[in-house]
């Protein structure tokens, strides 16, 4: 680059001048892309102004040198959060360039930003476009890009094995400063995740000192989160706090929302341990803020939690049950993102496994085409060898075909149906539990939820450890399936929580279930634990509720926390024994 324009870039940065006022001779757009791509992650601002400058001699610029500039603007989508727009462009840059590079690049942003949006398959798709074409860019460094979004990529689908792996390799190679700061980064995270105890104050802080040396303000915040993990995990929250309060202003400037909830995140959890409720809530809030972009994140999660143990704090317990079901909504649902990540991981591996097999088997149908060519001119044993050849690959492919239906049938089962009962998911129950209630209301015909929650499960878990009480939680599986009618859905929403779902059934026949289910739970042998198993249960019907699956499951719910409040091991029912819409309050200040 000229020293003309790293002069006016400096210039920019430190407020002293703009880009507009390039003088025309020092206007060399691949001296200004260069300039671009060496601040595009270490200094935002400066990385908003090169574009800037960009777009001043964009009108000059050839259609690769366009696509190029392209590119850099749709990295800035990225980190603004606007996510989909940055996923469509990347794809078209994609399509639409020649140069392996480019190509390459284009793929891994939209494989990365696929995988922040939640479309999984679509982001493993690109990864591996990306992946397969690596060998065709002439740059080492490019080509160590691939497995450095490859790490991150694989921490988004919960691989953390995979991570470590593509980090310590980026690490025992020669690459450029930024990617070994960034597989540092990887490698702690993955190592921390994975609770593996390599991490060290050490290890950190040399790599925190690494990304600083380079500029890397993203992948310095994510590593000044780990270290206040660590220092908090020993004890030293204040200490967590001042270093996270004392770069606070680094992690806003980057405009990255996952870094920013993340660290916000923390303030707020460490600020509640340290008795500052005011300032942990006004880090939640923050958090919340940021949460439309990244409605499913764990810093989400955390700032839920944190409000509702806020509020309780003051005794507000309006305020904490409104938010403790905020907190349970969002942790539901990163539970469900994370399987959901697994799951398109595992069906991208499956994906991956055909190809190759479809590959395989085009290669034996080539095969036999020049056996078919070769045998035209031979006798009759050469035409049943070609016949058996046929044969052959038919039999392989209705082979593996048979092999994928019955891996997609799996994969289908895995989805719908809780993992350690057998019946049906929350998922599942709240789909075929819409599509029952609509079916019911059509009839005419009643419609009745009801919900139990185990009675004191907690103290089996402690007791008896973890495999006992997950033996309770089949046996009560099985007591459930019991007492269903036919055509009744019953399912595990989670944890000690069951579900059943009926129609054609009044409050006396919702009652009746109940009941029946009561009664399978006291006839399971529970000599290895020595005490009954017992639940409370809440029930409801259409004919008080309406036929919507959440207001069913709101009231049911209701009378579910009022027979545990009266007791336990018993049956309430909403709009009776005084159950109804006042009842949640009273059972908080209970």
């Amino acid at each position: 680059m000229c020293k003309s324009i790293r002069d006016v870039l400096i210039a920019v940065v430190l407020g002293a001048g703009v880009l507009a006022a390039w003088p025309a001779q020092a206007a060399d757009i691949e001296n200004a892309l260069k300039q671009a791509e060496s601040v595009r992650t270490r200094d935002p601002q400066a990385f908003a102004n090169a574009l800037d400058g960009l777009d001043r001699f964009e009108p000059e610029a050839t259609p690769k040198q366009k696509l190029q500039i392209r590119f850099l603007k749709t990295y800035q989508k990225v980190l603004t959060g606007d996510y989909r727009t940055a996923i469509t462009d990347a794809i078209d840059i994609h399509k639409r360039t020649d140069d392996p590079t480019l190509k390459f690049r284009a793929a891994l942003l939209a494989a990365n930003t696929a995988a922040i949006t939640r479309e999984f398959s679509l982001g493993l798709r690109y990864l591996e476009a990306a992946l397969a074409m690596q060998d065709q860019v002439p740059e080492a460094d490019e080509r160590h890009l691939g497995s450095l979004v490859a790490a991150v990529l694989y921490t988004e689908y919960g691989q953390h094995s995979l991570t470590l792996h593509h980090a310590k390799h980026l690490l025992a190679i020669q690459t450029t400063p930024r990617t070994r700061c960034v597989a540092r980064e990887k490698k702690i995270e993955a190592e921390w995740k994975l609770g593996s105890g390599a991490n060290s104050e050490q290890d950190i802080n040399f790599a925190i000192s690494d990304c600083v040396a380079q500029k890397e303000p993203i992948a310095t915040g994510l590593l000044r989160g780990y270290l206040a993990r660590l220092w908090a995990a020993e004890g030293k929250n204040n200490e967590a706090i001042g270093l996270l309060e004392a770069h606070l202003s680094e992690v806003e400037a980057t405009g990255f929302p996952r870094l920013i909830g993340e660290i916000h995140s923390l303030l707020a959890e460490y600020r509640q341990a340290t008795g500052d409720l005011a300032g942990a809530e006004l880090d939640a809030r923050t958090v919340l803020e940021l949460g439309e972009r990244d409605a499913f994140s764990q810093p989400l999660v955390t700032a839920y939690k944190v409000l509702f143990e806020t509020a309780l704090k003051r005794g507000d317990l309006r305020v904490a049950l409104r938010e403790y079901r905020n907190y349970a909504e969002a942790d539901k649902a990163r539970l469900d993102e994370i399987k959901a990540r697994e799951f398109a991981f595992q069906l991208s591996r499956h994906e991956l496994q055909q190809k190759n097999q479809a590959i395989e088997l085009l290669q034996k149908q080539n095969e036999v085409l020049t056996l078919q060519q070769e045998v035209s001119e031979a006798a009759t044993r050469n035409n049943q060898l070609l016949l058996v050849l046929l044969a052959m690959v038919m039999a392989a492919i209705a082979y593996w075909a048979y092999k994928v239906k019955r891996v997609q049938v799996k994969f289908r089962r895995q989805a719908q149906v809780d993992g350690l009962t057998g019946i049906s998911n929350r998922r599942h129950f709240r789909q075929t539990g819409e599509a029952l209630l609509q079916r019911c209301a059509s009839a005419g015909r009643d419609a009745s939820m009801v919900l139990l929650d185990l009675d004191h499960f907690k103290r089996i878990n402690d007791s008896h450890g973890h495999a006992v009480g997950d033996w309770v939680l089949q046996q009560v599986a099985v007591a459930l399936q019991a007492a269903c009618r036919e055509g009744d859905i019953c399912a595990r929403l989670g944890g000690e929580e069951f579900a059943l779902l009926s129609c054609g059934s009044d409050v006396d026949a919702a009652r009746r279930i109940a009941q029946r289910c009561r009664e399978h739970l006291a006839a399971i042998d529970t000599s290895v634990i020595g005490q009954p198993v017992t639940a409370s249960f809440g029930c409801t019907t259409s004919g008080r509720s309406g036929y919507a699956f959440e207001a069913m499951f709101a009231h049911a719910d209701v009378a579910m926390y009022q027979a545990k409040a009266s007791g336990r091991d018993r049956v309430r029912a909403y709009g009776e024994d005084g159950v109804g819409p006042a009842t949640v309050l009273e059972l908080v200040r209970g």
